[in-house]
């Protein structure tokens, strides 16, 4: 196999307008392409310097069942830092919990996809 990485996932949402301004200006993704494309629009965004994006889709692609929800986990350095200031721009947070591999909590996009924020205890071989 020669699978290096994950390029993208794929999360639906009804606006991308909306859903770009919760990602890019809420929780300070990059904007990483702004296309048109066969499929109308091509938006992804991703955390400053990571590998993997995540593609915003306002209608059904490639199979996807755009009524589905989804959840990612997102790693943080820290963890309460980032809760104080998701609750400044008005965000709904979740208190951090403690688990065996890290500090965690969880917040929704505009269109109900769970996130998890983890900051990771260096549990046996979890990635950082």
């Amino acid at each position: 196999m020669n699978i290096n990485r994950i390029q993208f996932l794929t999360v639906p949402v009804t606006d991308q307008a909306r859903a770009q301004d919760f990602y890019v200006g809420k929780l300070g993704f990059d904007l990483l392409v702004d296309v048109s494309g066969p499929h109308g629009r091509f938006v992804m965004v991703g955390p400053k310097g990571a590998e993997t994006g995540i593609v915003l889709v306002d209608r059904p692609v490639g199979g996807l069942d755009h009524d589905a929800r989804v959840h990612f986990q997102l790693s943080t350095a820290d963890v309460d830092a980032d809760i104080e200031e998701l609750r400044a721009q008005g965000l709904d947070v979740g208190d951090a919990e403690e688990m065996p591999w890290g500090r965690v909590t969880s917040l929704k996009d505009p269109d109900g996809n769970a996130m998890g924020l983890l900051e990771p205890s260096g549990y046996g071989d979890w990635p950082r």
